[in-house]
C-alpha cells in the first residue's frame, strides 16, 4: 500500500485536520475528520492524525445550563482575588529572548505600581494575610486541598458577616481550619492545630463556638473512628489490632455505653484494649498522649467495655497488668 503526503488546513469548526482533497486516494471515498483523525468513510484508511484540540471546550455552569461558555481555569477561594491576577515578567519575553535594560526599567515601575494596587482596601489586605495563614497551616498539619477551600471560604463568610473586627486574624484563621476539618470529617483535634498556630488551644476554641454559631456550619460531631485512625498511624499499630479496636468501638455503640464522652477517649480506651488483647508493648500514657487525653480517661472507658464483653475484656487487662480503680 502506497502512501503519499498531502497538504493539510485545521478547521476549527471541526475541530481537527482536513485534506484539501475530499476523496480518498485508495478507493476514491470520502475523508472525514473526527477525534483529531482523518480517516477514509469506505475503507476506513487513516490518512492523518492531529491530536491538539485548539476549539474550546464548552462548558455550563450551574446559574445558566443553556448558556455554555469558555472562560479558562476555575476560581478559587484560597487567593484574594480568586485566582485572576497578573504576573509581569522580569528579564525574557514570551520567547524566551532576553530584554533590553530600557524594558526591564519599564516592567520594574509596572511592578511597583502593580503592588501598590494590588489591594483595593485594608479588608482585602488582611484577607490576603489570612489565607497566607490558612494556606500555612493546611501544608504544616498535611490537610488535602479541598480542606482549604473550605477554610478559606468559612473565613470569607465570617469577613462578610463582620466578624473579624476586634478580633485576632491569626486565631480566626486557626479556627477556620478546624472548622474546615470539622465539616469535612478530618481528624485533627484543637491542640494539633494550636501547636502549628501562633495562639493558644482556648483562643481557637472560643473563634470556632463563634464561627459555629453565627454561621451555623454543618458540622459533624466527631466520631471515634477518625481518632482510632490517626492515632494507630502515629503509633504504628498492626491492621489486626485496629480492627479489633473498631469492632469494640461499634460494640459500644450498640449498647450507647459511650453515649456523651469525648471520642478520643472512647477510641483510646478500645485501643488500649485491643492492644491488650494482642499483647502489644504499648503502655496507657502512650496511647493517651496519642489522642490527645488522660491515663485517667482512658482507663474509664476501658472500664465502660466490661459492660459488652466482660470476660474478654477482664482477661486481656489482666494479662497487661491493668489494675481496675479503686471507687
Amino acid at each position: 500500500m502506497a502512501y503519499t503526503n498531502y497538504d493539510q488546513q485545521y478547521d476549527d469548526e471541526q475541530g481537527g485536520n482536513l485534506s484539501e482533497g475530499t476523496r480518498c486516494p485508495e478507493c476514491d471515498g470520502h475523508l472525514q475528520t473526527e477525534g483529531g483523525e482523518t480517516a477514509c468513510l469506505s475503507c476506513g484508511l487513516l490518512l492523518d492524525e492531529y491530536r491538539y484540540d485548539h476549539g474550546a471546550t464548552p462548558r455550563s455552569y450551574a446559574d445558566s445550563e443553556t448558556d455554555r461558555e469558555h472562560v479558562g481555569a476555575p476560581l478559587t477561594e484560597t487567593r484574594h482575588d480568586r485566582g485572576i491576577s497578573t504576573a509581569i515578567g522580569r528579564t525574557r519575553d514570551s520567547n524566551g529572548g532576553f530584554l533590553t535594560a530600557r524594558k526591564r526599567r519599564q516592567l520594574r515601575r509596572l511592578r511597583r505600581e502593580h503592588s501598590r494596587g494590588l489591594f483595593a482596601s485594608t479588608a482585602e489586605r488582611n484577607l490576603a494575610t489570612a489565607l497566607s495563614e490558612i494556606a500555612r497551616l493546611t501544608s504544616a498539619l498535611e490537610l488535602p486541598r479541598s480542606a482549604r477551600e473550605v477554610a478559606s471560604r468559612v473565613y470569607r463568610e465570617a469577613q462578610a458577616r463582620s466578624l473579624i473586627p476586634g478580633r485576632s486574624i491569626e486565631e480566626m484563621a486557626a479556627a477556620s481550619v478546624y472548622a474546615a476539618c470539622r465539616c469535612s470529617a478530618i481528624s485533627r483535634s484543637v491542640v494539633e492545630i494550636a501547636s502549628y498556630s501562633h495562639v493558644s488551644e482556648s483562643a481557637v476554641y472560643a473563634r470556632y463556638r463563634v464561627l459555629n454559631k453565627e454561621l451555623e456550619l454543618e458540622a459533624a460531631p466527631p466520631r471515634p473512628e477518625e481518632t482510632l485512625t490517626r492515632v494507630a498511624s502515629t503509633l504504628e499499630i498492626a491492621d489486626d489490632v485496629r480492627a479489633r479496636a473498631g469492632e469494640l468501638i461499634s460494640a459500644l455503640r450498640a449498647v450507647k455505653a459511650g453515649s456523651g464522652c469525648n471520642p478520643a477517649g472512647i477510641a483510646a480506651g478500645c485501643l488500649y484494649v485491643a492492644v491488650c488483647e494482642f499483647s502489644q508493648s504499648i503502655t496507657q500514657h502512650e496511647i493517651a498522649a496519642a489522642a490527645g487525653v488522660t491515663a485517667v480517661t482512658l482507663r474509664a472507658r476501658a472500664e465502660d467495655l466490661k459492660q459488652v464483653e466482660p470476660k474478654t475484656t477482664e482477661s486481656s487487662l489482666g494479662d497487661c497488668g491493668y489494675d481496675r480503680p479503686s471507687t
